[in-house]
């Protein structure tokens, strides 16, 4: 009910880039990559993929935050920021540590914004007692999740696929 009212509130330009949000998604997910993958192992070969994601998340981000999209737009850049900051901190003795935080950190902080987003509209629209501290503690926990998955987890898509195999 609650999802309704809100795509009801939502202009017919927003309703509309919502729509196309989701289709460029379905396309890059399950045509483009397929394709891609089809060709190559490396992940430097998936340039279309990335791009048609890229689009995705910026259609999806304006239908969703309308006027706000552009600070919806800063908290996906600072917390891709803060993601690489954190593999920095995090791999202070490894050779080659700004290429460890930049491959690993912008993409587990553009995950991590994506997440605390939802999480943030479904679980603290209501709260108004200590807010921030709750929000901030929630990001710090995701983050956290998000980098450990990145960083130790090593292919962890292929290992679930393959437990579920057997």
């Amino acid at each position: 009910m609650g999802m309704m009212s809100l795509y009801t509130k939502v202009s017919t330009t927003r309703k509309v880039l919502l729509i196309t949000g989701i289709c460029t998604l379905l396309i890059s997910i399950c045509i483009v990559f397929p394709i891609e993958s089809s060709k190559t192992n490396f992940l430097e070969d998936f340039g279309y993929t990335f791009f048609t994601l890229a689009i995705a998340l910026l259609l999806l981000l304006y239908g969703l935050l309308g006027k706000h999209f552009l600070i919806g737009l800063l908290f996906v850049i600072t917390s891709s920021i803060a993601g690489a900051i954190f593999f920095y901190v995090a791999y202070p003795l490894v050779p080659f540590t700004v290429f460890v935080a930049i491959w690993l950190g912008i993409p587990s902080g553009l995950i991590t914004a994506i997440i605390f987003m939802i999480a943030n509209f479904y679980f603290f629209n209501a709260i108004k007692k200590y807010k921030l501290i709750k929000q901030i503690g929630l990001y710090v926990i995701i983050l956290f999740i998000v980098s450990v998955l990145f960083g130790y987890g090593g292919d962890w898509i292929y290992e679930i696929t393959e437990y579920f195999k057997n």
